[in-house]
């Protein structure tokens, strides 16, 4: 498990969900609103690959920080910097690997827009805060900044505690919500499992600051990139986190459970005609009892997929199967019932 002595959180409405977590120091994840505009035309994409061997996160701070970059950052001078190809490579990979976890295709690399998701995390790494609507006032403000804070999921963390974590956890902690400031959001993972998200970029910046130490700032860009947009390939019926065999290091057991119907695979805007009011969720452990469901509501902001059923189960234990019934769902006026299950391996 790893700490977090304090951490930025933002609520910024539905944003691309914020979510963030730092080890040994502090990290906070900002999602970024909903969309409102049909999405463009499919477009090919990668196919999704394995997981990459993340980077370790003992040693000192700064030697890890960096080693991301091909050009190195400077907070105090407004520098971005530059990453790596192996880190954006890598994060890719980690993205892809998790979205075919839900049978949803890969999505391709927008470089195009590294630059403005880079200005963007040095605004939050040299301010120490995270916004999806930075002012002008900022320190280090660009425009090209301010505009990829605005489509994307922020992460940031400070203090002299502050652990580097590796872009895989980044992304785990968009992923469980676990410290999103927007209570009961879980914006940020919607993006990152958006069907029909295409193409993502990447920027981060890690170093020194000077008043906390030490600064750590990340953005991925999910909306509104230069890259493919629209589903990339065929998409499966529903999307439930987690879903069948899952990563124990992309689950916690504080983390809501959600669940979205994929009725139209070819419209974004088609999925609103979903509608979870009248739906009963049970989870019942594969040879044993029912757990307690609660926490339950739903929406159909359009965070990636436009409709979601969110709850809370009590209980989970890692190596276990349990079989979730999510009945009365209605779909264009029809009643409809699903069911899939989950286990947490290491």
């Amino acid at each position: 498990m790893r700490t977090r002595p304090f951490l930025l959180f933002l609520p910024l409405l539905a944003l691309v969900a914020c979510d963030g977590g730092g080890g040994g120091g502090g990290g906070s994840v900002v999602t970024p609103p909903p969309t409102a505009a049909p999405s463009p035309a499919p477009a090919p994409a990668p196919s999704p690959t394995s997981f990459p061997t993340p980077t370790p996160t003992s040693g000192d701070f700064f030697a890890q920080a960096a080693a991301m970059f091909a050009v190195q950052p400077d907070v105090a001078a407004c520098q971005p910097g530059q990453l790596t190809s192996q880190v954006t490579t890598r994060t890719l990979q980690s993205l892809n690997a998790i979205r075919a976890l839900h049978r949803l295709p890969g999505v391709s690399y927008s470089s195009s827009d590294e630059p403005g998701a880079q200005q963007a995390a040095l605004m939050m790494a040299a301010n120490a805060q995270l916004s999806h609507t930075p002012p002008t006032s900022w320190r280090c403000y660009t425009a090209a900044g301010a505009a990829a804070a605005g489509a994307s999921n922020l992460y940031g963390g400070l203090g002299s505690g502050l652990t580097l974590l590796t872009d895989e956890q980044v992304l785990a902690g968009w992923l469980t919500e676990i410290d999103n400031l927007t209570a009961e959001s879980v914006g940020h993972r919607r993006w990152l499992l958006d069907p029909f998200l295409g193409s993502i970029a990447y920027g981060r910046v890690a170093g020194r600051h000077e008043t906390h130490t030490r600064t750590d700032a990340a953005v991925m860009k999910v909306f509104d990139t230069a890259g493919p947009a629209g589903s990339t390939g065929p998409l499966p019926p529903y999307i439930a986190y987690p879903f069948e065999d899952y990563p124990a290091r992309l689950f916690d057991t504080n983390a809501l459970l959600s669940f979205g119907v994929i009725s139209d695979p070819t419209s974004r805007w088609g999925n609103t005609n979903v509608n979870f009011a009248n739906a009963t969720v049970t989870v019942r452990q594969r040879g044993g009892g029912t757990l307690t469901v609660s926490r339950q509501r739903f929406d159909n902001d359009g965070y990636g997929l436009p409709n979601n059923l969110q709850f809370f189960v009590t209980g989970l234990q890692p190596n276990l199967i349990y079989d979730v019934s999510i009945n009365g769902v209605s779909v264009g006026g029809a009643a409809t019932n699903y069911s899939y299950w989950f286990r947490i391996v290491p």
